[in-house]
């Protein structure tokens, strides 16, 4: 199984992933989010993480044009866009560089028609805007399309969330604050949840 570190702020955070190794590491790059760092910032932690890790910046209803000169800088390898992107933005941008992640709420009524026509190249589903909060798996277990797997995973849960979605189109579990310990990613936190992804 796959798995993604999200929101990583200080050089600290790269080595912690670096440690783990996981298969992606995210940026959350549109300002005003708890853990939202700027391009500077940004690039400096970059400079700190593995190339093998692949790096997605996380945007939130962003002017386009930043998005691409962003992914066109090398700064990002994938764009997960975390707003009401519609398809027609979601077009403009696969014009670029990159792949493109949309992220789905599933806390509430879930559109799965729309989801399976989302012109992304991969889908993910949360429980909102990243609160942590799990939502009911049993919404998305069925979806036809491969996709990531966001919202209160984290060591300990990690097992529990490959099980339940065998045989399913689970892609990648996206954690966060389930790594996170005095604002910052807890070096033993993420080697255990990367381990747990993938069988260790």
């Amino acid at each position: 199984m796959k798995i993604k570190i999200c929101g990583l702020r200080t050089p600290g955070d790269a080595n912690a992933v670096n440690e783990a190794m996981p298969d992606y590491i995210g940026f959350i790059l549109t300002e005003g989010f708890k853990r939202s760092v700027d391009e500077v910032s940004a690039q400096l932690i970059s400079k700190f993480i593995d190339p093998q890790i692949g790096r997605v910046g996380v945007f939130v209803d962003d002017d386009p044009k930043r998005i691409k000169r962003l992914v066109y800088n090398g700064l990002i390898d994938i764009v997960q866009l975390h707003g009401n992107e519609s398809d027609d933005y979601i077009k403009d941008l696969k014009s670029g560089e990159g792949s493109i992640i949309k992220v789905f709420d599933a806390s509430g009524d879930l559109d799965m028609d729309k989801v399976m026509k989302c012109p992304a190249d991969m889908v993910m589903f949360d429980a909102g805007k990243g609160g942590g909060e799990r939502f009911d798996w049993n919404k998305v277990k069925d979806c036809k399309r491969p996709f990531f797997l966001a919202g209160g995973i984290g060591p300990g849960n990690i097992k529990e969330a490959i099980d339940f979605f065998k045989g399913s189109q689970l892609y990648a579990l996206d954690l966060s604050s389930s790594v996170d310990k005095g604002g910052s990613k807890n070096t033993d936190l993420v080697i255990q949840a990367v381990n747990e992804a993938h069988g260790n």
